[in-house]
């Protein structure tokens, strides 16, 4: 059968800053009722398009053409939205305090000029229909921060989908283009976005998803492009594709796993972070002790209690019962300051909102730890402070290694080298990492792989709280699998596999 016209072809696109290509020429295209994944490392252009397509950025060449007509550039402010494209960005862009209608409202008013009264009766007939079309089954007058996060993620899709036809005065054929929309989500609540992703392809959408994730493109995606260095590497169709397959157009060579070694636990001394009857909102009755030289794997299902169990340990979150020991010492109430005077740190999950400083330099977030001990008086010696960060950044391979460039700008994986780097600059004996590579490339994920091990040879004891179980059978000596809030399995050394991990955590479910 002859291939559908693309609904969307880039062609030749080219893009650089001062003078640094961040695109060489790459080609896309996306066809009609097909969900088309793009993937890449970390700066391997992906995010360039996108902002190009958006209008955040104008392109230096190349062509894009949309629904069969080539549309001449630049494309302005609201980028290729009147051409039939909708955006769902990786933070949704919806604000907690409003509700799902008055967003809808804004897409059918809030850029017109001039005060207009909003129709309020016709609106939530009109969003009312969206959801119901597309059987998200949220409240308009709901307010986003009582949404569960797939509600949102699915809202911005919905809302998305509905600014579309507002702008085309059509209900199909459409563009819709995701920038990893599944990073912050549960991962038992993934499928329930693609299920919407499926509903979109029958009625012969096309769909753009940008994602880290191998697993998902393989799941849920018809074809897929790779970006490799500002140019396109390939395309295949998913089917019949494998996930060597794709790391190799990522990384231009085969996956090379990282060698953990043999644990080499210290369980002659006290160990360096221990729970005894630990308790919180979802941890029950706990107890657990890190050795130094080990990595310990925590996991479970979504309100098993390991999101929760780092910021107990940490002191981010006030036990209600049990006790928690520094190195055989009782601490009274743990606190975050007493755990870091202790030698223990905690990079969360949310490395945006709670691990980093996104409107700050990298110099400024990877030297807070130690602003103290560098400052006298009003005077802080930014000068050793950059040598130090400088040799963060050229230690860890954070791109680009410059310490003055603004924390929110770097990748997802380089952020999170920085993160890894300005704690493990501070010598910790225990480190509790909360999905620490969520949202991060696969050439990343290894780097930061290499990073933890060597941090463990050398005798730091780290947790590693996480629902990706690759990430496990790489990483842990041990994994402690919770259910309920309790210990329901241990699974040590070459016993941890995929598949018996998962076989772990959704035993209880399946009794």
């Amino acid at each position: 059968m002859t291939a559908p016209a693309p609904l969307l072809a880039v062609t030749g696109l080219a893009k650089a800053f001062n003078g640094v290509p961040a695109l060489r020429g790459v080609d896309l295209d996306v066809r009609p009722g097909e969900v088309h994944g793009l993937l890449g490392a970390n700066g391997s252009g992906k995010s360039t398009l996108i902002k190009i397509l958006a209008g955040f950025h104008d392109a230096d060449g190349g062509t894009v053409t949309v629904g069969g007509t080539t549309v001449a550039g630049p494309f302005g402010a609201r980028g290729l939205r009147d051409h039939g494209l909708g955006f769902v960005h990786q933070d949704l862009g919806l604000a907690g305090t409003s509700t799902v209608l008055e967003h809808m409202a804004l897409d059918s008013h809030g850029d017109a000029p001039g005060r207009r009264r909003v129709r309020w009766k016709a609106e939530r007939a009109r969003v009312s229909e969206l959801l119901e079309r597309f059987e998200v089954d949220v409240d308009p007058d709901a307010t986003i921060d009582t949404l569960s996060p797939v509600q949102r993620a699915m809202v911005a899709v919905v809302r998305a989908v509905g600014s579309q036809e507002l702008a085309s005065g059509s209900g199909g054929g459409q563009i819709l283009i995701l920038d990893e929309p599944t990073v912050f989500l549960p991962r038992h609540e993934v499928g329930l976005l693609f299920a919407l992703l499926g509903r979109l392809r029958e009625r012969g959408d096309a769909v753009l998803l940008v994602s880290h994730d191998l697993d998902e493109i393989l799941e849920v995606t018809d074809r897929v492009t790779v970006f490799r260095n500002g140019r396109t590497a390939g395309t295949r169709t998913t089917e019949g594709s494998t996930r060597d397959d794709l790391v190799q157009l990522i990384l231009g060579a085969r996956d090379e796993h990282v060698a953990k070694g043999a644990a080499m636990v210290r369980s002659d001394r006290p160990a360096l972070l221990s729970a005894r009857g630990l308790c919180g909102a979802r941890v029950r009755d706990l107890d657990l002790d890190l050795h130094a030289g080990e990595v310990v794997g925590l996991t479970g299902l979504a309100g098993s209690g390991f999101e929760e169990l780092p910021d107990l340990l940490f002191g981010a979150r006030q036990a209600t019962a049990g006790r928690i020991e520094h190195g055989g010492t009782v601490v009274a109430r743990p606190t975050p300051a007493r755990s870091m005077d202790a030698g223990v740190v905690l990079i969360p999950a949310d490395r945006k909102g709670q691990g980093g400083a996104l409107g700050l330099s990298v110099l400024e977030n990877v030297s807070l730890p130690f602003l103290t001990e560098r400052a006298g008086g009003l005077h802080v010696d930014w000068k050793s402070l950059d040598r130090r960060a400088q040799g963060t950044c050229d230690r860890l391979g954070v791109v680009p290694a410059n310490p003055h460039a603004l924390f929110g700008h770097l990748s997802g994986g380089n952020q999170q080298k920085a993160l890894l780097g300005k704690w493990m600059d501070t010598n910790p004996q225990v480190m509790l990492l909360a999905e620490p590579t969520q949202g991060v490339d696969i050439g990343a994920r290894r780097e930061i792989f290499a990073l933890i091990r060597s941090a463990v040879a050398q005798g730091m004891a780290v947790l590693c709280a996480t629902s990706d179980y690759e990430q496990l059978v790489e990483m842990a000596d041990r994994v402690v699998v919770l259910d309920g809030g309790r210990i329901s399995a241990e699974v040590t050394g070459s016993d941890i596999t995929k598949d018996v991990l998962a076989s772990a955590v959704y035993a209880e479910e399946a009794s």
